[in-house]
């Protein structure tokens, strides 16, 4: 016998029944001054009063003064307009502070209002969160560039309004790659959040500060009285980088140099302001570091000079037309020439001489360091074969080579390959390290000092001394040689506190079974006291000044 069927008010109740048991959302249908005539869902724990107390209440009742002016602005604008109005609000229940969205519609011709609410608290995480990665460095926490766009954008509009100026600083932390290339990018991340925590204490709460990516960092000042204000606060900010970090238990010397630019004095529009603070930077950069600088309109075209010299450089690495010479390294006890430094030089198509510091400091700032590391590698391999098939034999050839080639690029493998091809032995070639290298606890610089090391070539400290106290890292390999910072020869042996300083360094040296190399010997005074102690080497224009090949060959004995 079939069933007879359910009559229709029935089924369309167990379905609406249904449908509220499944809904995770709270559901109130109410008229349009708020009275509450229906409630359902069982989600209770969602709610700040028992359910039984809502029906016939109105919504200003059960909720707080605040979100009950913002639920009544909604319902009339849904009864108004006909059309669904959603909002959102965050509201106390117990000992957390959830969120919750609300969807209020109305019901035409029955003069009533359904508002389904949900508890939205995981979506607007989420939402915080993705704004978060859109706008916020996620190292420092600071803005990053997008955000500052914004920001400074807004305050130009501000000072413009109200007959203001500002100042954009452009602060890029001096030596920063070289010291995480060293330590590691672990103890670079670290340095960098202090360094953005103390930027940050030095500015005014109303400031802005972004990071906008490596060491490089945005102050924006808005309300700037006078121009002096900024130097000021560039002044705070200096100190404030050039007091040691510690991190790790390692003790770490940082600067900053600054770029000024001021709306409206310089520029009316976020991009120049920008652009001109980098200008003024790197001007602080030229100067010598640990400086500020205000824009100027010369800077832009010693800018443009800037790039066109970087380009200059990366033709003549391109075509080869670097040269190089060889500065003597002098025995005192036969007073012959046993070896030499190669160094590179620059002369540009106008035939202008380029200083060493000036062009190396131009290839580490364009990412070219590690080629004219390689350059110089195969200069020198080429003319040590010339050399020898000449029959002649100038001893050991020493090669500068840059921290960046320890970590990165293949220069083990260049150097093998050189000798392979220009057939040289590996006595016949030194590779001369900075002083700052032997710090590095990234196994990979020691895995690469070790691979040089095992192709049988000297490896030497160059400019030992010179401030980054690395005795103790000696130990970590079988370095051949020390060769001390010029610094320590200049007044010697006039000045008796330095004689015997330089005396303590030579000892160490010697005292570790190293051979050392005295540099920047420059009298005869300076000779006689390198040859007092015995069996070192100088190095220095006494001797001789860095002389190209050809000029060379009166030293170079069969």
């Amino acid at each position: 016998m079939a069933t007879e069927p359910l009559p229709e008010q029935y089924r369309q109740e167990e379905f609406l029944e249904a449908l509220f048991e499944a809904m995770p959302d709270l559901y109130f249908l109410l008229e349009h001054d708020g009275v509450i005539r229906d409630f359902r869902g069982h989600q209770s724990e969602e709610l700040r009063v028992p359910p039984e107390r809502f029906l016939g209440k109105r919504m200003a009742d059960v909720l707080p003064v605040d979100i009950a002016a913002s639920f009544t602005a909604a319902m009339e604008q849904a009864t108004a307009s006909g059309e669904l109005v959603t909002l959102e609000y965050q509201l106390q229940i117990r000992q957390s502070m959830p969120w919750y969205e609300a969807r209020i519609a109305p019901i035409r011709d029955h003069n009533q209002l359904v508002c389904l609410v949900r508890n939205v608290t995981e979506l607007h995480v989420a939402r915080l969160q993705l704004e978060a990665v859109a706008h916020y460095d996620p190292l420092t926490g600071l803005a990053n560039r997008s955000l500052l766009d914004n920001l400074l954008e807004r305050s130009i509009l501000t000072a413009r309004r109200n007959c203001k100026r500002l100042a954009v600083m452009f602060i890029d932390l001096d030596r920063f790659k070289e010291v995480n290339d060293t330590l590691g990018h672990a103890t670079g991340d670290e340095l960098l959040q202090q360094a953005a925590q103390r930027l940050q204490a030095a500015l005014r709460d109303s400031d802005i500060l972004a990071r906008i990516g490596g060491d490089e960092f945005i102050a924006v000042l808005d309300e700037l009285e006078n121009t002096d204000d900024a130097s000021a606060v560039a002044c705070k900010l200096m100190d404030s980088i050039c007091s040691p970090f510690h991190i790790h238990d390692t003790e770490v010397l940082l600067s900053c140099s600054i770029g000024i630019s001021v709306y409206p004095d310089d520029a009316e529009t976020a991009t120049r302001l920008l652009g001109y603070a980098d200008t003024a930077m790197y001007g602080a950069k030229q100067g010598g570091r640990n400086d500020w600088r205000f824009y100027t309109a010369d800077m832009t075209q010693a800018a443009m000079e800037h790039m066109a010299l970087v380009e200059a450089l990366r033709a003549a690495l391109d075509s080869g037309s670097l040269t190089q010479v060889y500065h003597p390294q002098i025995d005192f006890v036969s007073g012959r020439s046993v070896g030499f430094e190669a160094l590179a030089r620059w002369n540009t198509p106008d035939s202008s001489t380029v200083p060493p510091s000036r062009f190396i400091s131009l290839a580490e700032q364009a990412g070219l360091v590690r080629r004219l590391d390689l350059w110089s590698l195969r200069a020198a391999c080429c003319q040590l074969r010339e050399w020898l098939d000449e029959g002649l034999d100038p001893g050991q050839v020493s090669i500068n080579i840059s921290t960046h080639s320890l970590h990165g690029g293949s220069f083990p493998e260049e150097l093998a390959q050189a000798m392979k091809e220009y057939q040289l032995q590996p006595h016949m070639l030194q590779v001369e390290i900075k002083e700052l290298a032997l710090l590095s606890s990234r196994p990979r610089v020691l895995e690469r000092l070790s691979t040089i090391i095992e192709l049988g070539v000297d490896i030497a400290v160059d400019d030992f001394g010179a401030g980054y106290a690395a005795l103790e890292y000696l130990g970590k390999l079988p370095v051949s040689t020390l060769k001390i910072d010029p610094a320590f020869m200049q007044r010697v042996p006039e000045d008796n506190e330095q004689t015997i300083i330089a005396d303590s360094v030579i000892a160490m040296g010697r005292a570790l079974g190293l051979k050392v190399v005295a540099k920047g010997i420059e009298s005869v005074a300076q000779a006689e006291f390198v040859r007092s102690h015995g069996d070192i080497l100088g190095q220095g224009f006494y001797f001789s000044q860095p002389l190209a090949s050809d000029e060379l060959r009166h030293l170079l004995g069969p």
